[in-house]
């Protein structure tokens, strides 16, 4: 039964067919709840936070730019000090776990720039709707009607990084793997556990584990033991 359930726990990290449970709110709707019979000060508060959260999303957004460039630097950087190295010749596996890491980073990037993008843009939209009645269309009133997306081409380079260390991957078993052969000798055991690893973390960023849905959450609190010492004595 514990093996069942944990096989059970290893498929649904990678394959969780869990939708979100929500419904869709108009444009009415979302006055009813934000602006309607609301004093200037109550929206005022939530705009206040819209936009504080918009900032909050913007910084923490380049923060985990940041995080991952290091990734690539040190993925990088270690995979042209193997080549170069006499590791290489004796335990070429070494280079392709590099490459291994160097995706799974680079691909966690890109989809981390797509969530914090949307995360983003969902306080913008408050922000948008919420404006009107605070200070005016100043957010929504723009000098250019067409520029550079900053977090855009962040995302187009965290892309082009990842398809790098495809082509690199490609690369590795063009030049060490034998595809198709019946002599078990000449399987490398530990490149293609590898790449069943990556394969498997892949479904779970895309399918699984790492895909957010926003359904109904049930709760529990629980009351911890708290008390005071009533026989303490202060001098």
């Amino acid at each position: 039964m514990i093996i069942i359930e944990f096989l059970k726990s290893i498929w649904s990290f990678a394959f969780t067919k869990e939708g979100a449970e929500m419904e869709k709110m108009t444009e009415a709707e979302y006055n009813n709840a934000f602006i309607k019979d609301k004093t200037y000060d109550q929206i005022k508060v939530t705009y206040d936070k819209a936009w504080n959260a918009k900032n909050f999303e913007i910084e923490l957004y380049w923060k985990r730019a940041n995080y991952f460039w290091a990734f690539q630097i040190a993925s990088f950087a270690g995979y042209f000090t193997i080549i170069g190295s006499d590791a290489y010749t004796n335990n070429p596996q070494v280079l392709y776990f590099i490459v291994c890491i160097g995706f799974i980073t680079g691909l966690a990037w890109s989809f981390t720039n797509k969530g914090s993008k949307v995360w983003q843009r969902h306080w913008e939209i408050h922000v948008d709707m919420l404006e009107d009645k605070i200070t005016g269309p100043l957010y929504k009133s723009v000098t250019s009607p067409k520029t550079f997306s900053v977090s855009k081409i962040n995302e187009i380079v965290s892309r082009f990084i990842l398809s790098i260390w495809f082509i690199l991957g490609v690369k590795y078993f063009s030049e060490h793997i034998i595809i198709f052969t019946k002599d078990f000798s000449q399987i490398d055991y530990q490149v293609w556990l590898s790449s069943i690893f990556v394969i498997y973390f892949t479904f779970a960023m895309i399918t699984g584990y790492g895909r957010g849905r926003f359904g109904e959450r049930e709760v529990q609190f629980y009351k911890r033991k708290f008390s005071v010492n009533q026989n303490s004595t202060t001098n």
